[in-house]
């Protein structure tokens, strides 16, 4: 099977994305599309660059690795105005070009992890269309609503099946798949079961508005003996947190290094607002810190409801009672037990379940893989 993707900028993040990707990849060969913009630029100085460095071809994050041997990246030019005919016809006619090129006549099939792909999808003869639906992207911050209703109108449309990461977004009338966030077992099974000393309650990831940042300092003020460790990129306004004395922000690491981050967390948590944006994620962090056997807490988010060993609430006095009856008496048979639970939730068996779907799409009969009968 040959797979067209439509992702995220590759090796910039693991994204849901890429960790799929790299399981078909074992068995598959994968052409990739890096990010395609959902939203128009402004005129301002920080729009200029990024859309400069996109038409220069990006470039890698820092720390990560060389593609992959099965990976091919065509990193056609695409210019950022997709609403604009004249515009999203010279998209297409680059797009078309370089992905006839990089398929060299093979029939893909075609996962689009983002809606915008479907402007530019005429002219590429393929074997299925799956939409990875893994956001309500009309409400993400910064995107263009507009553009992404009128993407998602027409890539559920086109599309043979849609493969959601939550339950709320699969749509009427639409083959779909839920398909919740996996987890690589083997990379975050380096964190040890022994719970180490001191008392630090992490987090990983970007701190966006998404974030409960009130949540955050009443939790830092309610419990002065625990250091709140946040590791990530921020895109919120955090002087607030940074003049708390037991809140520590700290750069981005690769993800590579993510394992030796958690190794003096005694606790981990996803404190995400409630809204409608939340009510639609199903944070891949979860699964990652419960691989790592942490004790884990989330804001009532209603994906989180159904993963075991993770904690619920809404408020301080919930967080710190958390932290009394179960942080802070953690012991290595309680991780183990927490990292047990989300044994069968890898990315292996992700990708065997998406497949698995491809190969139910009617008319779209494709040939078995390894991957597909791994269990």
């Amino acid at each position: 099977m040959t797979c067209l993707v439509f992702g995220d900028d590759w090796g910039r993040h693991p994204s849901t994305t890429q960790h799929l990707a790299r399981q078909l990849g074992e068995q598959s060969r994968v052409v990739w599309i890096d990010s395609i913009a959902m939203r128009s630029p402004k005129l301002t100085a920080a729009d200029a660059r990024r859309v400069w460095g996109k038409l220069r071809g990006g470039r890698p994050a820092v720390g990560s690795a060389p593609d992959p041997a099965w990976l091919v990246r065509p990193r056609p030019r695409v210019l950022p105005w997709h609403l604009s005919p004249a515009v999203a016809s010279l998209n297409r006619a680059a797009i078309t070009r370089s992905v006839t090129e990089a398929l060299r006549g093979e029939l893909p099939v075609v996962l689009a992890a983002n809606p915008v792909a479907a402007f530019y999808l005429e002219g590429i003869p393929r074997e299925a269309l799956v939409y990875l639906r893994l956001d309500d992207y009309a409400e993400l911050p910064g995107v263009d609503p507009d553009l992404a209703r009128a993407a998602e109108a027409r890539m559920l449309r086109m599309a043979d099946v849609v493969a959601a990461t939550a339950r709320r977004l699969l749509p009427p009338g639409v083959p779909g798949l839920y398909l919740p966030q996996g987890v690589d077992t083997a990379h975050f099974g380096q964190v040890s079961l022994v719970p180490p000393p001191g008392k630090v309650l992490g987090f990983f990831g970007l701190l966006a508005p998404w974030i409960d940042l009130a949540l955050v300092a009443a939790v830092a003020r309610a419990a002065p003996d625990w250091t709140l460790e946040f590791v990530g990129r921020s895109d919120v306004d955090t002087a607030a947190l940074r003049a708390l004395p037991n809140v520590r922000i700290l750069p981005a690491v690769p993800y590579s290094e993510l394992p030796s981050v958690m190794r003096h967390w005694r606790a981990a948590w996803a404190p995400f607002a409630m809204n409608e944006l939340t009510a639609a994620v199903n944070p891949l962090k979860i699964r990652e810190y419960l691989a790592a056997g942490l004790p884990s807490f989330c804001t009532p988010l209603p994906e989180v409801r159904e993963i075991d060993g993770v904690r619920l609430g809404r408020t301080a006095d919930d967080v710190t009672t958390w932290l009394r009856e179960e942080a802070a008496v953690d012991a290595p048979a309680r991780r183990a037990a927490r990292r047990r639970g989300v044994a069968g939730d890898s990315w292996t068996a992700r990708a065997a379940e998406l497949e698995r779907c491809i190969r139910a799409i009617p008319g779209h009969a494709l040939p078995a893989t390894a991957l597909e009968n791994r269990r």
